[in-house]
């Protein structure tokens, strides 16, 4: 485990076996926020590798399957803030959670992506760099962009990633 690692409300997180966590990462479960509790949980499998400054946030559920590799600076989250109030400053206006995020075995989540909340990624799947993931992810394919997209995908009859 690297230098400055946070993990609020330990109870909340698991860790499976021989996970490799890089300096300044955060595991930030919301157990409550303005007087509502959250029933937040993040389960890790075994052998997940965080690079440093990843951050993965929950307010119900971020599961990791085993064998998941995230770059630097990664972001996952099963939640956002409230904002229609606009006479309500948005701190004090709540949160919301489009479900929790599932990320299957074997995926890679590459520098500076965002996985968004009720999303999952699939098996063996790549997310490349600063992409910003708001829908499922197939198992073996490479998505990018802002919203992600599907760039490839292993195609098993030809056995080769396939645009």
């Amino acid at each position: 485990m690297g230098e400055k690692v946070q993990i609020m409300h330990p109870e909340c997180v698991s860790l499976g076996n021989g996970c490799d966590i890089a300096q300044n990462v955060v595991f930030a479960p919301l157990k409550e926020h303005h007087g509502k509790k959250y029933p937040s949980r993040i389960i890790v499998g075994d052998g997940v590798h965080f690079g440093p400054f990843d951050r993965i946030a929950s307010m119900e559920e971020v599961r990791i399957d085993d064998n998941v590799l995230f770059a630097a600076f990664v972001h996952v989250t099963d939640h956002s803030h409230q904002y229609q109030d606009i006479n309500t400053p948005v701190t004090m206006q709540g949160v919301f959670s489009k479900g929790p995020v599932h990320i299957k075995e074997g995926a890679w989540l590459a520098f500076g992506c965002h996985i968004l909340s009720g999303v999952t990624i699939g098996k063996h799947s790549v997310v490349a760099a600063n992409a910003v993931v708001t829908k499922d992810v197939p198992d073996y394919t490479v998505v990018a962009g802002n919203p992600a997209r599907v760039i490839s995908h292993y195609n098993f009859d030809t056995q080769r990633w396939e645009k």
